[in-house]
């Protein structure tokens, strides 16, 4: 077996990690940095680990806390939190320096100076820009104390921005993820029938991603009777509700490999959907075909406000349709119908970004809520779906007899 083999982090070949190293260094260049902390921790509830600003650059992510001290000129370090895992860390990572204990700010500092960098400009990366996590404060403090010279930015949208368009190696693992997710909820639509718990579809979903050596970040999944609905957004954590004939499911699964993930918004009804839940499924789904077909290189986000909007409104209902980065471990952009931020409004698309893209339409009384979407690729041509689930389908999302 190979060095470093696993089902966490399968290893791009070291052309692609020179890719990335390089095209950072000279973002760094300009920027005027020097050496950059990297920081990374779990994310979300799921089974993958997280920490993707990290695991970009070490095919690694640590158990609690970490940091690749990563320089403008000389090798890059990982400093891990728990010093027992250094074997494990030494075996799985792309980086070859690798040191742990409790004070990562210590370690940081001592390889800081190594490089010569004490009185240089330091940018601190946070774990992940879309959930505003920069690094503990006390790491932050004791990043100033140790190192009272150095000049410390936090630019973790700098970097970030850096990591968006996908590479030929990253789109291949994004399609691998989005097809595991289609398995998943492949196994969830063969299961879905009265008797059923919430969980139980979750734990499918879970068990069929693990059993293709995948992970997800999170899969959240809720079911309501469309006669006396309650339920706009799917359940974070699945309960023990048990499907009944005349439910609405909704469902936000992710499948990943090597911590890309593909995602799937998916609406389904146990037996035939009620008229009004037919009809706010088909403004769903108008609403997401008609943003991918509107996904363009060159767009900014203030062009996307007319298929964000779709026909809801038109209709008698909420347009809460959406554009986000954030679910594939991307952070920009956040577009939706109802808000968006100003700086995404002017947020430029290009070839390679991997976008979730979702109709969701929901009651003015916000009882009832429909919702289908999945995860993109942005080409030279226009959007690309990564999955071939039928999210947008009623006649396939209608399940259980």
């Amino acid at each position: 077996m190979e060095r470093g083999a696993n089902d966490w982090w399968p290893r791009f070949s070291r052309e692609e990690y020179g890719r990335r190293y390089d095209a950072l260094r000279r973002a760094m260049a300009e920027r005027g940095l020097d050496c950059l902390a990297v920081y990374g921790a779990p994310l979300f509830f799921g089974t993958d680990p997280g920490a993707p600003n990290l695991v970009y650059l070490s095919a690694y992510a640590p158990g609690l806390h970490g940091y690749v001290v990563f320089p403008r000129e000389g090798d890059p370090t990982l400093a891990i939190y728990v010093a027992g895992h250094l074997a494990n860390a030494r075996e799985l990572s792309v980086i070859g320096d690798v040191r742990g204990g409790t004070d990562l700010a210590g370690i940081i500092r001592e390889r800081v100076r190594e490089l010569g960098c004490e009185r240089g400009t330091i940018g601190v990366v946070g774990n992940f820009a879309w959930s505003n996590v920069s690094v503990p404060l006390e790491h932050h403090e004791a990043l100033k104390s140790y190192l009272p010279d150095a000049r410390i930015e936090i630019v973790t949208g700098w970097y970030e921005e850096h990591r968006l368009a996908k590479s030929a190696e990253e789109i291949e693992f994004m399609a691998a993820g989005a097809a595991i997710c289609d398995r998943a909820f492949d196994a969830f639509r063969r299961m879905a029938a009265p008797g059923v718990t919430d969980v139980a579809l979750h734990n499918e979903a879970l068990r069929v991603v693990h059993a293709q050596g995948g992970r997800i970040a999170f899969g959240h999944v809720g079911s309501t009777p469309m006669r006396d609905p309650g339920m706009t957004y799917p359940g974070f954590y699945p309960t023990n509700r048990v499907l009944q004939r005349g439910d609405a499911v909704m469902t936000e699964l992710t499948g990943g490999y090597g911590g890309y993930f593909g995602k799937l918004y998916t609406t389904s009804f146990i037996g035939p959907p009620l008229p009004e839940y037919e009809l706010m499924f088909e403004l769903a789904a108008e609403s997401y075909r008609r943003l991918v077909a509107a996904l363009t290189p060159g767009m900014c986000g203030r062009d996307l406000a007319p298929a964000l909007a779709g026909k809801a409104a038109d209709s008698g209902y909420k347009p809460m349709s959406f554009i986000t980065g954030w679910s594939t471990y991307n952070s920009r952009p956040v577009l939706f119908s109802r808000r968006s931020e100003a700086a995404d409004r002017e947020f430029e698309l290009r070839p390679g970004y991997c976008l979730n893209v979702a109709g969701w339409v929901v009651s003015n009384d916000e009882r009832k809520g429909v919702w289908v979407g999945d995860t993109v690729i942005l080409t030279d041509q226009g959007a690309r779906r990564l999955h071939r689930s039928p999210v947008d389908q009623l006649a396939a999302n209608i399940l259980g007899g």
